[in-house]
């Protein structure tokens, strides 16, 4: 528990003290390699709050950066098929921290990977609704209260070698097997 509050002091100093916002981030990125927005953070700054699309492809580079939330929402995307809008995020090596509601959030329709990403005290780690394919990969979700969330009929998710621990309830909600 005394970690834990030096780990949360620490990010909370960083976080004023070197910390640009991520949605400027976002407005600033380009497309390369096939995304409309290609955005590679600096493992040296705290980015702070989230982004979301529902007609962009969005790659997060995050060379291990960390993203904290502010107790906001996260980083989400909202595709939709009636009007055939498919938004997309793939994303690596981030730490999404204190999320008031989820720390990644994919709807609608689209395709997904979310690899080498922590997520640590965020109340829905990674929350997939509706007609969603994602792929997750070697994810820490930690102290959520659910670390993984599926809503929806007709999520296809992908898990493979993640962990979770410290997460309240059951970890995983609606998640079977």
């Amino acid at each position: 528990m005394k970690l834990k509050n030096i780990i949360n002091l620490s990010l909370f100093v960083l976080t004023y003290a070197y910390s640009i916002s991520l949605y400027d981030v976002y407005v600033q990125a380009g497309p390369a390699y096939g995304y409309d927005r290609y955005i590679v953070l600096d493992p040296n700054f705290i980015y702070t709050g989230g982004i979301g699309s529902g007609e962009e492809s969005i790659y997060i580079q995050g060379n291990g950066a960390v993203i904290d939330l502010l107790e906001g929402t996260g980083i989400w995307i909202a595709g939709d098929s009636n009007n055939n809008i498919t938004g997309s995020l793939d994303i690596d090596r981030c730490t999404i921290v204190n999320g008031g509601s989820y720390g990644i959030n994919l709807s609608g329709y689209s395709t997904n990977s979310i690899t080498n990403c922590n997520l640590i005290n965020v109340h829905w780690g990674i929350q997939v609704n509706d007609d969603i394919h994602a792929t997750i990969i070697n994810c820490n979700l930690i102290d959520n209260t659910y670390g993984l969330a599926l809503v929806g009929e007709d999520t296809n998710v992908e898990l493979s070698y993640c962990n979770a621990w410290n997460n309240d309830y059951n970890y995983m909600l609606n998640c079977v097997g």
